[in-house]
């Protein structure tokens, strides 16, 4: 499918500055937290009211709509967060594209995400980035206050997972040149553009799920569930939701006051994120000192698998081997950030930004 950009910019301002972006170095995903507001009415906001908030794009059913050039800043990130520059090593509002995700309402969530997903695939290919390092939920990056997008798209069956698998398959059908540099349209005459043809797979899962569905959601919601400390001791998350999976959820559900039913619908979703953003102690999780590679054992290496099982970096068996699995998980870990070599040593650099995420 082709979609229509539209290009219709606010005026400067405190949503709008003017002011340059560097090189854009990667993507955060964002949603509008507003049930029902379009991309029109979020571009007309920020026009009259001006706050010292903005993005780039808002998406919904029938608009990709760029409010602020992609040649300048937006401020949708705060300032004092800490994970852009640990990760890309810049602010995010120097450095990354927003797009907001509008929902709920009268707005097609399927067309809507559709859209979302090609326009990601858009800044990929006409930036040069890849989907897999260079995009970035705001609740990575603001975890103490911001679910988005994440918890709207798992709400609608769809794991981070499964979103940045659609967004590279739609960059895999993109061949065409990527577009001209940005020019300012007429207030009066929104500008448009159907950048390269591209093809979103979209693979969703309807809610609720429960046993016998299978996928990268279920695997998604077997990881939330062993990170909020319910353990799959004999498949772990295995992307099958059977009795054990079953089992785990009515145990979470009893716990904190839910129904009790073993299916996984939004209440349960949104729990889970609620429960999994909760602050982590360091002294919960030690981390070893000195280098650990492919081949060493003991108790330090466990405590290395122990954080990366933490971190959704599924090291495989916490049994204190170094082996293929711990060196993929560590440098999957280390790709996150542009400081890192990801060659899946642990040394003291990686011991620091571990550290740094678990104290996140």
């Amino acid at each position: 499918m082709v979609y229509q950009i539209t290009r219709d910019y606010i005026r400067t301002g405190n949503s709008r500055s003017g002011q340059r972006i560097g090189t854009v170095r990667f993507i955060v995903s964002h949603d509008t937290g507003n049930p029902g507001s379009t991309a029109y009415g979020n571009r007309n906001y920020f026009d009259r009211q001006q706050p010292s908030a903005s993005a780039h794009a808002f998406i919904d059913d029938k608009y990709i709509l760029e409010i602020i050039p992609l040649n300048e800043k937006a401020w949708h990130v705060r300032a004092n967060v800490t994970g852009d520059n640990q990760r890309f090593g810049a602010n995010a509002n120097d450095a990354a594209i927003g797009v907001e995700l509008c929902h709920g309402g009268k707005i097609n969530f399927q067309q809507a995400y559709a859209r979302y997903v090609w326009y990601h695939a858009y800044l990929c290919d006409r930036f040069n980035l890849d989907p897999r390092k260079a995009i970035i939920a705001h609740a990575t990056l603001d975890p103490a206050r911001r679910t988005d997008p994440i918890n709207i798209l798992r709400n609608h069956g769809i794991s981070w997972t499964v979103f940045i698998d659609d967004v590279a398959e739609a960059l895999a059908n993109f061949g065409g040149p990527s577009e001209p540099a940005e020019t300012t349209p007429t207030p009066q005459k929104p500008q448009t553009a159907k950048p390269p043809a591209s093809v979103v797979k979209g693979t969703t899962v309807k809610l609720p799920v429960g046993e016998g569905a299978s996928g990268p959601f279920v695997k998604d919601i077997q990881q939330e569930l062993i990170k909020a400390g319910y353990r799959l001791p004999r498949f772990g998350a295995d992307g099958t939701f059977g009795d054990e999976t079953e089992k785990a959820v009515m145990r979470f559900q009893r716990d904190f006051g839910l129904s009790v039913d073993g299916l996984v619908g939004p209440v349960t979703l949104n729990k889970l994120q609620q429960v999994n953003h909760q602050r982590v102690s360091s002294n919960d999780f030690p981390l070893p000192s000195g280098v650990l590679r492919n081949g060493s054992q003991g108790e330090g290496v466990r405590q290395v698998q122990r954080a990366l099982k933490e971190l959704n970096f599924n090291p495989g068996a916490v049994d204190g081997i170094y082996g293929a699995n711990t060196t993929d998980a560590v440098r999957r870990f280390q790709s996150m950030y542009a400081a890192l070599k990801d060659d899946g040593i642990y040394g003291p650099n990686t011991r620091k930004y571990m550290r740094m995420e678990l104290d996140d």
